[in-house]
């Protein structure tokens, strides 16, 4: 990696690794048929992981130590953050509304049914809730961003004693989340009179935003010290044990929020990261480091949207099998296609303002 990448403050490598994520993020949400769909769809949980780790990988720049300067940062990182998610929950609530209205229902029945007390405690506990989402587009993806706004709120409360904790928090509160995941198996308690089988309980802001992002800032803080942090050899086996775990786990436990394979693969990826040195960009570091955000932001609203419209100008394809098959593929390139408009308008509006 030349000074210039380093100064930029991103490497390409891990660049093509959010743009590999975010598309396998959308093979959750829009799977293949059947088995082959499933298994997909369990090797792509690695995806948000991913991201919250990428997050941590980059959460400092390098000769940041001070509580005060630590916190200055974080600051940033919050008021951008919090300005994209009112933006995305913005669009989203708008579209809820349009898709209500458009079913029939009452903007009455729409208020009801979204903003009441039990959902805005679920959005305070969990990250979820029919504040972020509902049946218009079914998905809560949004969890992710009020997730890392906690995470980098509890990093500015604690930034005295962020690399102290750091570690420990990622092995009890992974410790915890797999814990709980063998719970939800075998012994399905009720914490808040809530099953703990219910997808938010576990896969929340505490049990998978603060451990991995930590992950992610560990290895960033390590990753010249550390050898094993800088052996290519370690990250490909970790990544291949994690691809074998993800296999078995799915086999014995079926579709689970986050597999332990999935963590296996986060560690081995940011490993790998730390060996390999790419100098020049590629088709791949340029669509994750530009276009892999709005990727995730919207993908659920092209599935929710195109599904919306062949419901209502050629229902008749449901029919067809084919169509299952080849539906992940188009909402792929239709949402790359979106990103892209949305990078390109925003590119010429920065230009306008200059």
């Amino acid at each position: 990696m030349n000074n210039k990448t380093k100064n930029a403050g991103y490497e390409y490598f891990i660049d093509m690794i959010k743009a590999i994520a975010c598309i396998f993020i959308i093979l959750i949400h829009c799977k293949f048929p059947g088995k082959c769909g499933d298994i997909f769809q369990a090797f792509a949980r690695f995806g948000v992981p991913m991201f919250f780790a990428i997050s941590g990988r980059f959460l400092l720049p390098d000769g940041i130590y001070d509580k005060k300067d630590i916190r200055k940062v974080m600051a940033r990182k919050i008021a951008a953050l919090v300005k994209t998610t009112i933006c995305l929950w913005l669009f989203y609530t708008i579209y809820s509304l349009f898709y209500f209205l458009n079913a029939g229902e009452t903007f009455f029945s729409w208020i009801h049914e979204k903003f009441n007390l039990l959902e805005f405690s679920r959005l305070i506990l969990f990250n979820s809730g029919k504040f972020i989402y509902d049946y218009s587009s079914v998905f809560d993806h949004m969890w992710f961003l009020f997730a890392l706004i906690y995470v980098y709120a509890l990093v500015f409360i604690f930034a005295g004693v962020l690399r102290k904790w750091a570690p420990f928090l990622v092995v009890i509160l992974t410790g915890f989340l797999f814990f709980g995941e063998l719970l939800q198996v075998y012994y399905p308690i009720r914490p808040f009179d809530i099953s703990i089988s219910t997808w938010y309980i576990m896969r929340n802001w505490l049990f998978v935003g603060v451990p991995f992002t930590m992950l992610g800032f560990c290895i960033s803080e390590n990753r010249d010290t550390v050898s094993i942090l800088k052996s290519r050899f370690a990250g490909i086996i970790l990544a291949t044990l994690g691809i074998v775990s993800t296999l078995v786990e799915y086999h014995l436990w079926a579709v689970k929020e986050v597999y332990f394979g999935s963590f296996l693969i986060v560690l081995g990826l940011l490993i790998i990261a730390n060996s390999v040195r790419i100098d020049r960009d590629n088709f791949l570091s340029v669509f994750g480091r530009k276009l892999s955000a709005n990727v995730y932001y919207i993908h659920v609203f092209v599935i929710s949207f195109s599904s919306l419209l062949l419901d209502h100008f050629y229902p008749k394809i449901y029919d067809y099998d084919f169509y299952f098959w080849i539906k992940p593929l188009l909402v792929i390139v239709l949402t790359i296609f979106i990103s892209l408009l949305m990078y390109l308008f925003r590119g010429i509006t920065i230009k306008r303002k200059q």
